[in-house]
């Protein structure tokens, strides 16, 4: 495959691929250099000039099995940009006090008066 210069990605990975946590030392070394051929063809903007570059536009354009390193790295790239992550929450909520703990014999009627604020 053919490298039309760096390939970087501020907008989806501001440190860069080798920081970002997604992508290995050679997932983000494939990126990096050939990233710009890879969208190229990925968009049609380019078209593919020999075996390697056909082959990797088939298996991003899912005509065939993602098999080669090219294909593989940009998948996952395309799946970490285009996919909006999931995000979960842990969330307290208070519940009330209805003896589910067991009950105490203390006379507090739940006064919070002693209490330092």
């Amino acid at each position: 495959m053919r490298s039309e210069g760096k390939f970087y990605d501020d907008k989806n990975f501001p440190r860069g691929f080798n920081r970002s946590g997604v992508f290995t030392i050679s997932e983000a070394s494939v990126l990096e250099n050939y990233g710009r051929i890879m969208r190229a063809l990925h968009e049609g903007t380019t078209q593919p000039i020999d075996e390697s570059e056909a082959q990797f536009l088939a298996e991003v354009l899912g005509q065939q099995a993602a098999v080669s390193e090219f294909g593989k790295c940009w998948l996952k790239y395309l799946n970490h940009t285009t996919h909006k992550a999931r995000s979960y929450t842990l969330c307290v909520s208070q519940r009330a006090n209805n003896g589910v703990y067991g009950d105490d014999d203390d006379t507090d009627s739940g006064s919070d008066s002693d209490l330092d604020y």
